[in-house]
């Protein structure tokens, strides 16, 4: 009788689950009726507003910027254009205005919560990737262009656009003291507001009685230079602090308090200014391309010479970061990279990677959960030293000038060329067009005409873009792989934590035995 029982209460559960089975296949079925696909759509786009209207926004300034450029008159062209781009200008503003609260205070947190046995792991990690990826840039431009030789040919370029403003006796030796000195500044307050540089003058020769001799030679006096931040001396500022306080967690403790409650409230602040972000992308672009005098010529003139650098950006883009992604993390790139997307799209619009600093921090954190304490340091120093872009841009464009000129390099300039771009890259302030000014320093390590730059300015607000687009995902990535390599150290981490946390003498010996393992 109990078995018979037994029996049928198998039965019984059996037809049950079967019931089951068969209601949740309909339901399933029946869930993706046309009203639901539509339901789940708009559930999608609501999830992801902000990156829809930073799309919609990139999309819609161009076809507003073409829209203008081919409409307005030309004697209110200038003010147009003005009244386009203010919007924009306003985001660029309220953007620079975190990234100095944003970068010490995310660096000291981020290092002052790891120990400095970990620090200096993580920190060799990172710098490694982005030299490593800056000379793979820099040397794929090259290849590129000496293959493609978008310059043979054209030899009837006129300068158009403004002067660049760089000192044309600019030289390696003197850029690479220069940044040296930038990393220890004298002071940090002024660190804030800009940064010494090598400057050279005219000055008159004299005889010893002060008599003028008709001569002239140049003279070398280093200056302060206003309206760019120290940026490579503020993280260093901040690296030894944030080591230090790592060191001395209790006495640092409040100060780490203090910092931390800095740092929230910045993200706050950014995560405000981000919904203002679409409409000031929107007219940035829009004030962009209405800005351009004639596209189809510009396209006409330097049109193989855009093919050779945006050729060379997708291929470190979408073939050589990727690999190195999965090289290191065996993992697959296409959801980080769909979780970047709206960074992506602000780096386009704003057209710098410390202006997109903010979104390439919530998208790490939040879309590809990194762990904070990796890009609190590696994020912050990847905006100011990792150029991946900007190297093979500098690399092309130096021996496409070479062509236009009919100069042959040989070997050893251009090694010279390659290595001279990388550091250039890195000396490049993540602001607009920066590449352009160090770009002097590439040209006169292999003694090129510099008054050519002039004419690449009318096209670089466009590659710059791109260019950015790489430089961001390159921190990006790079997040990635250090969190990689550094994962036993971050793990330790976490179990020293937590031990601390149980209070003196309640540890287990088996976590004790299990961090000494490791």
């Amino acid at each position: 009788m109990i078995v018979g029982n037994k029996v049928a209460n198998e039965n019984e559960l059996k037809d049950m689950s079967e019931k089951a089975d068969t209601e949740a296949l309909q339901n399933d079925h029946r869930s993706h009726g046309p009203k639901d696909m539509a339901l789940s759509v708009v559930k999608k786009i609501r999830e992801n507003l902000l990156f829809v209207l930073t799309l919609l926004a990139v999309f819609g300034g161009l076809i507003l910027g073409v829209i203008v450029q081919q409409c307005v008159k030309p004697h209110s062209y200038d003010m147009v254009v003005i009244l386009l781009k203010f919007p924009g200008e306003i985001l660029l503003r309220m953007l620079k205005c975190v990234i100095l609260p944003l970068v010490v205070a995310s660096v000291i947190t981020g290092l002052g919560a790891i120990n400095a046995k970990s620090c200096g792991k993580i920190g060799g990690v990172a710098v490694a990737y982005y030299m490593t990826t800056t000379v793979m840039a820099a040397i794929l431009g090259l290849c590129l262009v000496s293959a493609i030789r978008p310059g043979e040919g054209n030899t009837d370029f006129k300068e158009t656009g403004g002067a660049v403003n760089a000192d044309p006796n600019t030289n390696t030796l003197d850029t690479i003291m220069d940044l040296l000195r930038g990393a220890f500044p004298d002071n940090i307050v002024s660190a804030t507001f800009g940064k010494h540089a090598t400057k050279f003058s005219e000055v008159a020769d004299t005889d010893k009685d002060g008599n003028d001799l008709g001569t002239t030679h140049l003279e070398r006096s280093l200056k302060f230079v206003d309206g760019s931040m120290n940026m490579i001396g503020i993280i260093v500022f901040s690296i030894v602090c944030g080591v230090i306080m790592s060191l001395h967690p209790e006495e640092s403790a409040p100060l780490m308090r203090v910092i931390q409650s800095i740092n929230d409230l910045t993200m706050r602040l950014v995560y405000l200014i981000l919904w203002y972000s679409p409409i000031g992308i929107f007219f940035l672009i829009a004030g962009q391309f209405a800005g351009v005098e004639d596209f189809g010529k510009m396209m006409q003139q330097l049109g193989l010479y855009m093919g050779t650098v945006l050729g060379g950006i997708a291929i470190h883009f979408f073939i050589v970061l990727p690999t190195l992604y999965v090289v290191f993390t065996r993992k697959n790139p296409i959801p980080y990279y769909y979780n970047m997307l709206p960074a992506m799209a602000t780096a386009f619009g704003t057209d710098s990677s410390s202006a997109t600093m903010p979104v390439t921090m919530k998208c790490v954190e939040e879309r590809n959960m990194i762990d904070r304490r990796v890009s609190r340091f590696v994020i912050p120093v990847g905006a100011t030293i990792n150029m991946d872009g900007t190297a093979l841009y500098e690399a092309v464009a130096c021996l496409f000038i070479a062509q236009v000129n009919g100069i042959s390099l040989n070997f050893g300039q251009v090694v010279v060329t390659g290595l001279t771009a990388t550091l250039a890259a890195i000396g490049a302030a993540g602001i607009p067009s920066a590449g352009l000014v160090t770009m002097v320093m590439v040209l006169n390590a292999v003694n090129l005409p510099t008054d050519m730059i002039s004419v690449l300015l009318t096209i670089d607000w466009f590659l710059d873009r791109f260019r950015t687009i790489t430089n961001v995902m390159g921190d990006a990535l790079g997040c990635a792989i250090v969190q990689k390599m550094c994962e036993n150290e971050l793990r330790e981490m976490d179990l020293e934590k937590e031990a601390q946390e149980d209070g003196p003498g309640q540890t287990d010996p088996l976590l004790n035995d299990v961090v000494s393992s490791l």
